[in-house]
């Protein structure tokens, strides 16, 4: 048998707890406690991080919903600006030939009261300044719009010339240079001159040459003259048309009684 010493086995046995006792609370307490810890911040940073991704991916969602609820608003927006600016403009024109209508009529009555000479001589002059004050206010109300409406309705009104006035055309531009000279208050876009050139060709059944001119007078609307025929659609001829009735109305108002040019 093994001859051992108890006591000092005993004494090393307590030595040996007693460094594990020191070591467990000087570096392996410590140690669990960091490692705990550690595993705790890595596990609150891991739920931060994806708590971000979810915020990011709900932030996003919101983003992607308002964006497309900002883009149909802006839609809706333009779309709702245009349609009041077209019924707008629509109104004021219409305000406008309404107001005409009511000077006309109010100088009308005015002088169809006073009978009076110097006014007759100058009604010529009222009338033009009218119809300035009249052109200023369309063209301040008149778009884009209007004038290629008015370039479209030109083209389509080439087409409903009868055959005999055609012929016309055709036998004055025989022996001329194909040339049509184009007045327009704004630039004609490309497409509104090939269908313009296109459509007068057909017109003199000849490949007509455009000589483009642009006058901001006409208000909008096309002024084409071929040879010494001219074709108008523009808002200023439409404004010289009702001048020229008006002029008539009021000349017929001036026109003094049969008896009193007799005598």
């Amino acid at each position: 048998m093994l001859d051992l010493d108890w006591s000092t086995l005993l004494l090393q046995i307590l030595n040996f707890v007693a460094i594990l006792a020191i070591l467990n609370v000087l570096m392996f307490k410590p140690l669990r406690i960091k490692l705990t810890e550690r595993g705790r911040n890595l596990s609150e940073t891991r739920q931060a991080a994806e708590d971000q991704e979810a915020e990011a991916a709900r932030m996003r969602r919101e983003w992607e919903i308002r964006r497309n609820n900002a883009e149909r608003e802006a839609e809706e927006i333009i779309h709702a600006a245009e349609v009041e600016a077209e019924q707008r403009a629509a109104q004021i024109i219409a305000d406008a030939r309404e107001r005409l209508d009511s000077i006309t009529d109010d100088m009308r009555s005015d002088l169809l009261r006073q009978r009076d000479e110097v006014l007759a001589r100058h009604y010529d002059d009222v009338l033009d300044t009218v119809l300035a004050l009249s052109g200023n206010i369309v063209q301040a109300v008149t778009t884009r719009r209007t004038h290629d409406d008015l370039v479209t309705n030109f083209a389509a009104s080439i087409f409903q010339i009868p055959q005999a006035e055609i012929q016309v055309y055709r036998q004055t531009m025989a022996d001329r240079y194909p040339t049509a000279m184009v007045e327009t208050p704004v630039e004609l876009t490309e497409e509104q001159i090939s269908t313009l050139t296109d459509t007068l060709s057909s017109l003199i059944d000849r490949r007509v040459e455009l000589q483009i001119t642009i006058n901001p007078a006409l208000i909008a609307g096309l002024s084409v003259r071929l040879a010494h025929r001219l074709i108008d659609n523009s808002i200023r001829q439409q404004l010289l048309q009702i001048r020229g009735r008006v002029h008539e109305e009021l000349l017929t108002r001036f026109e003094p009684p049969q008896s009193e040019v007799s005598s």
